[in-house]
């Protein structure tokens, strides 16, 4: 992100298969299943919504020692125990000063009962405080784990599909965070929760749904670039821990009830980003280990460049002067030296994140896309937020001469020509409101949310107009992140308007089970076309719309990448 197939076997517990009624409590009621490799049973049944949990399962080795900067490897066979997957597995974090900031106010204004305003919203995000959240307590560099959600119907058909039965449809999350946080549950912050995605798949079909949502390595162990690791190790190694997740889904979910032929790859922002560079990996030809994607959010930086000197600082913060020494050093110092160099992280930016490898990723997403070189037997549903840019600035950002500075600082390659079109041509100081922007805050969140993430959607939208389709979250005010709790559904945190969690989730659900996005009437959405027709996901839910992201802006983003 190859690997060999695991044959296996699905084995039920005497007391499932003498219909028991599993509950939460008491492992024996509990379903194991053999990958092969190992033996691993469900952690916990909600007997509710008749949905079993398996948690933790293995799909690489642990990327530590030699390992670590490298390519994900095989699992190891371990069938001495069988694996319950009780512990606590998330990546090593890192969270900018600046984005841990922006949570609270994110909180605050995504809540219908504060008011929002533009000047309040700036003078919160310059006065923020991070939240009292330990990001790194519990991870470990041992995280390549993912958990399966199924219900008991779709398991206990895992063994019949000799009799017709072709499993049941697959969706598979892969979270957002800035390719430098985030975790397959949201751990250690409330999460994604499945469990509105099944009530809305049982009540649209009896194909059922199983969800499976995965870790990949992230920041300075997941992204690691320059000559070093190019020439002793692999770039990209967090993409490729997700693709070789995918492959063990190919290899494996059929043993849970799935169908590997009916596999959607959703993700959120970088993991949005993620699904455009599997939809576009080796050149162009696409990963090819699912047949429907939701991208929503997508984000990438156009550039495809980190800092300079990302590696030689690394190296810096763990006190190591090279990288084989960097692979002997303690875990705990790695952890804590990427958390502190992400932490230190310039604002709006996060510091690591994919890079071409000339193998696996061969140019930028955006560029490839509109040149038409991905895979194009892949069904695309592609949303994005109508205020993506929101906490994206510096708010010490005064002058045009500072916001050169910033924008040059943001985004790393820009030759100097590139920024004078950017700051002069595209986005000049003009604050009338006409371009989109009122001030120099609203001139960064504009300049950011369309090169990272709108103008992946608008491309990727276009690419796939005759066949795909395109939405927009517009529940006020639409924040980058905003439309999580949407898309889920945390029992602690409900999403304040009802109409557009069900619009949304029937939408992803309909996708995933029949591949065009429907709304409860069973009214279709329309394609993109040639009008940019999309779904505006609002608090009274979906109406059509049209598009309104800046074409033009779009096109230069997407040749930026030399």
């Amino acid at each position: 992100m190859m690997r060999q197939v695991f044959l296996g076997s699905f084995v039920l517990s005497a007391a499932l298969t003498a219909n028991a009624a599993p509950t939460n409590t008491g492992s024996s009621c509990l379903p194991v299943v053999d990958l092969g490799y190992e033996l691993h049973q469900a952690l916990s049944y909600n007997s509710t919504n008749q949905l079993y949990t398996f948690q933790n399962i293995r799909y690489a080795q642990p990327p530590v020692g030699d390992l670590r900067f490298r390519a994900p490897a095989q699992p190891k066979t371990n069938r001495t125990a069988i694996q319950t997957g009780s512990e606590l597995r998330f990546c090593p974090q890192g969270v900018p000063v600046w984005q841990g900031d922006a949570f609270e106010p994110i909180g605050e204004y995504s809540n219908p009962a504060n008011p929002f305003s533009l000047q309040a919203w700036e003078t919160s995000i310059q006065d923020g405080q991070p939240l009292p959240v330990d990001w790194n307590k519990g991870a470990s560099e041992d995280c390549l784990f993912l958990d399966v959600h199924v219900t008991k119907k779709t398991l206990q058909k895992a063994g019949e599909k000799a009799c017709g039965d072709e499993g049941s449809p697959v969706l598979v999350w892969i979270h957002g965070g800035g390719f430098v946080l985030g975790s397959k549950t949201g751990t250690p912050t409330p999460g994604y929760d499945p469990v509105g995605l099944f009530q809305h798949a049982a009540a649209n079909s009896d194909d059922g749904l199983v969800f499976v949502a995965l870790n990949y390595r992230l920041g300075a162990v997941g992204f690691m670039s320059g000559p070093d690791v190019e020439k002793d190790g692999n770039l990209n190694a967090g993409l490729l821990d997700q693709k070789f997740a995918l492959q063990w889904i190919q290899d494996n979910i059929h043993l849970f009830g799935g169908s590997k032929e009916k596999v959607t790859v959703m993700g959120e922002s970088a993991g949005g980003g993620s699904v455009l560079f599997h939809l576009t990996a080796e050149n162009g030809k696409g990963v090819g280990l699912f047949s429907r994607a939701i991208a929503q959010s997508p984000a990438t930086i156009p550039t495809m460049q980190v800092a300079a000197d990302s590696y030689s600082q690394f190296l810096s913060y763990l006190n190591v002067s090279s990288l084989e020494e960097a692979r002997a050093a303690d875990s705990q110092a790695v952890i804590a030296a990427n958390a502190a160099q992400i932490g230190a992280a310039p604002t709006t930016t996060y510091i690591f994140g994919p890079v071409v490898d000339g193998k696996y990723i061969t140019g930028s997403p955006t560029k490839m896309i509109k040149e038409g070189q991905f895979d194009k037997s892949v069904k695309v549903l592609a949303g994005h937020n109508m205020f993506e840019g929101a906490f994206f600035f510096d708010p010490n950002i005064t002058t045009d001469a500072e916001f050169k500075t910033w924008t040059n600082r943001s985004f790393a390659g820009l030759t100097s020509k590139d920024v004078d079109t950017l700051v002069t041509s595209l986005y000049p100081p003009h604050f009338d409101g006409s371009l989109g922007y009122v001030d120099q805050d609203t001139r960064q969140m504009k300049l950011w949310s369309e090169a990272v993430i709108d103008c992946n959607y608008y491309w990727i939208g276009h690419a796939v107009q005759k066949t795909g389709y395109a939405y927009e979250f517009g529940v006020s005010p639409g924040f980058h992140i905003q439309d999580l709790q949407y898309t889920f559904n945390d029992p602690s945190t409900p999403a304040p308007w009802p109409k557009a969690q069900d619009a949304l989730q029937e939408a992803i659900i309909t996708f995933v089970q029949g591949g065009v996005p429907e709304f409860s009437n069973h009214k279709a959405f329309p394609h993109l076309g040639s009008h940019s027709t999309i779904v505006n996901i609002t608090a009274q839910g979906p109406v059509q719309a049209t598009s309104k992201v800046n074409a033009t802006r779009c096109d230069f983003w997407a040749n930026i990448y030399q």
